[in-house]
């Protein structure tokens, strides 16, 4: 019985994650998070990758274009404000710090929107800095937008490669013990934010 439940509880868990509901929270999680949510999307892209790696790529897609659309809207709305609105908008948000903003302000006026792919490498400066100073550098929409692919997949590609690579050699390991492989999961990333948190501050 108990077998039959934890088979269950694998297939379901990568049914969920092969379907297009998840593609459907990709999409809107990478919208969220390129506007004013704070959490990135690669929770969800590692999750899916582990129990349905072959979905992997089909959400990585989603989540870029939710990414995308959500940068531009950051951009866009960014050019009807003045810097200082736009500036307290997203200094609002928590993990954000006005440092952070005029740091990315610096990058864009100096390396123009090829800046973007900085913020990967630098503990995650959010994406949304970068919008809304390519906005307020008056960069053109049309090449942030190319920027922003390779600055978005320099960190979710990655992660989604990692996580489906472990999720297709330990298939057989995360079916045993599905329930106990996601909350490591949910633990690893919940240590990635109190280590963000404390050095970045809330």
């Amino acid at each position: 019985m108990g077998a039959k439940e934890t088979k269950f509880d694998y297939d379901a868990l990568r049914d969920r994650a092969a379907s297009p509901w998840a593609a459907g929270v990709g999409l809107s999680w990478g919208f969220a998070e390129a506007t004013l949510f704070f959490i990135v999307p690669d929770v969800l892209l590692g999750a899916v990758a582990l129990f349905a790696p072959r979905a992997a790529p089909r959400l990585l897609a989603f989540t870029l274009a939710g990414a995308l659309a959500g940068g531009t809207l950051t951009y866009g709305v960014a050019t009807e404000l003045r810097p200082s609105q736009s500036e307290a908008v997203l200094d609002g948000v928590p993990t954000v710090k006005d440092s952070a903003i005029h740091r990315v302000e610096r990058e864009m006026r100096n390396e123009w929107p090829r800046s973007i792919v900085y913020g990967p490498l630098r503990m995650g400066t959010p994406y949304k800095l970068y919008a809304r100073a390519a906005a307020v550098e008056d960069e053109s929409l049309s090449s942030f937008f190319l920027w922003s692919i390779p600055g978005r997949l320099e960190r979710m590609l990655p992660v989604t490669l990692a996580a489906a690579l472990v999720g297709l050699f330990a298939r057989r390991r995360i079916a045993r013990r599905p329930r106990a492989v996601l909350a490591s999961y949910g633990v690893l990333w919940l240590t990635v934010y109190v280590v963000y948190v404390v050095t970045i501050g809330f």
